[in-house]
């Protein structure tokens, strides 16, 4: 494909891309003539990928060999990339990167949104980071003026092309590579420092180990491990069922999901032979621990699986340099997010990523009115004999009535409550003020099924406040 063809080809979806987003379409045709070699790379043909981001697209990927730096040299890996139906949505997750920012600034590349000098959009680029060459802007700007982009700077849904799309004058063709930019993402805090070294790659498989004292290890940053594939298990569901004589098959009489595993082909870097021993050490120390910990993946940061590892593995030595598998293992079929309901739904609080199943509208989860929704975001029916779910009230009641409409679910305490005090719901647990009230309830639990549910209170006999706290589940 010739550069003007593929000029010609995205404009119009550069230009959708400037009325939804306010990101110069002269800037996207640009990144995206730059990125990709005009369309010629492999990952944008193969995959529709322009801009080199790793990870899939609402499932699909294109694995490809990549150049990733360690310790200095170049070397050549396999690696995972969004494979996207066409190249607007490739262009529309460029757009979201520089709306939503990353998870430690929103902000980020909020110079670059609303800018209508391209100039200063390709400046404000550099600046944020997005490229460690320091030659990207002056590239770009080269690239807008010799193909005069800007004359798609418009929101006019018109034609805006000359049928030619012919340079102001010769342009030499770029060297086609698939182009990977570094992923720095901070999958927990945007205050992490990390420890052993700076110079392994993190990819979307790269994951992070949190202790349950709240010590968090990068596996690239502080182990100096380079992770090539994490692959989580799916489902193993256990169906039963029950025959009985004389009659044709069987009735099914339950389902439940076993553990879950996940595995990771790793690599570990030490600094020279003498090191290779201390780094080996170190790992091992890092992963075999008496407790559980949770695993957070660097392509899904705010979701984590409570895991450890299950099996023993030996690196394959060459100098100073290891291979080696690992295998986790977690009790629970679920994975969870990382941030509670009496979190703040806001990108500032850091808690919160697409594909949680969250929308538009914002929940809320404390109430004080007799008539609410909850909303469930994840895909797992909350059940309180098995996952964690704390449903509190305070205030003045008699014979306080909570019903889960939705579910049918009803939970009843025939007492009566104060102004300052607090009814809490943790589990099959009934407490007032910290005292055990379970025998004067109806014994029941409340349950919550995925999506919104409609509750309704009674017995409140003045002003009061109903919260609920618990976390998302996934599979």
């Amino acid at each position: 494909m010739s550069n003007a063809s593929f000029i010609k080809a995205i404009a119009p979806d550069a230009q959708k891309i400037y009325r939804n987003y306010n990101i110069l379409a002269s800037l996207v045709i640009a990144q995206g003539c730059l990125e990709s070699g005009y369309g010629n790379s492999g990952l944008a043909t193969k995959g529709k990928n322009l801009f080199g981001v790793k990870g899939s697209y609402k499932g699909e990927s294109i694995r490809m060999l990549t150049w990733e730096v360690y310790n200095g040299r170049n070397v050549q890996v396999y690696a995972d990339f969004r494979k996207y139906p066409s190249w607007y949505e490739s262009m529309q997750d460029l757009a979201k990167l520089y709306i939503n920012g990353t998870s430690w600034d929103p902000n980020h590349y909020k110079a670059v949104v609303g800018e209508k000098s391209y100039r200063k959009a390709t400046k404000a680029l550099v600046n944020a980071g997005y490229a460690t060459d320091p030659a990207y802007a002056t590239k770009l700007n080269n690239i807008i003026s010799t193909y005069n982009l800007t004359k798609y700077d418009t929101k006019s849904t018109s034609d805006t092309s000359t049928g030619t799309d012919t340079p102001a004058k010769p342009a030499p063709e770029p060297t086609v590579v698939d182009v990977v930019k570094p992923v720095t993402v901070d999958a927990f805090s945007p205050d992490m420092v990390f420890g052993r070294s700076s110079a392994i790659p993190r990819s979307d498989a790269n994951f992070r180990i949190q202790y349950k004292n709240g010590r968090v290890l990068d596996m690239a940053q502080d182990l100096s491990v380079l992770v090539h594939s994490l692959v989580v298990s799916s489902p193993d569901p256990s169906i039963y069922y029950e025959t009985i004589p004389g009659k044709a098959g069987s009735y099914r009489t339950g389902k439940d999901f076993g553990n879950r595993k996940i595995t990771a082909q790793c690599t570990m870097y030490a600094e020279d032979a003498a090191d290779y021993y201390l780094l080996r050490d170190e790992i091992y120390n890092a992963l075999y621990r008496d407790d559980e910990f949770y695993l957070i993946a660097e392509g899904n940061p705010k979701k984590r699986w409570k895991v450890e590892v299950s099996d023993s593995f030996d690196p394959e030595r060459s100098g100073s340099v290891g291979e080696f598998n690992l295998t986790f293992e977690s009790a629970s079929p679920y994975c969870e997010s990382v941030g509670t309901t009496q979190g703040e739904f806001t990108f500032d609080s850091s808690l919160w990523q697409f594909g949680e199943r969250l929308t538009d509208e914002i929940p809320k989860y404390k109430h004080t009115t007799k008539s609410f929704r909850i909303y469930n975001a994840g895909a797992i029916r909350i059940d309180p004999l098995q996952l964690p779910f704390v449903i509190s009230y305070k205030g003045a009641s008699s014979k306080l009535k909570i019903t889960n409409k939705t579910t049918g679910d009803m939970w009843q305490y025939v007492g009566d409550t104060t102004a300052n005090e607090t009814v809490i719901l943790d589990g099959v647990k009934a407490r007032k003020n910290g005292v055990s009230i379970f025998g004067d309830t109806n014994r029941k639990v409340i349950n919550l099924e995925p999506g919104w549910n409609d509750f309704t209170i009674s017995g409140p006999t003045g002003a009061f406040e109903i919260a609920f706290d618990f976390r998302f589940y996934y599979f």
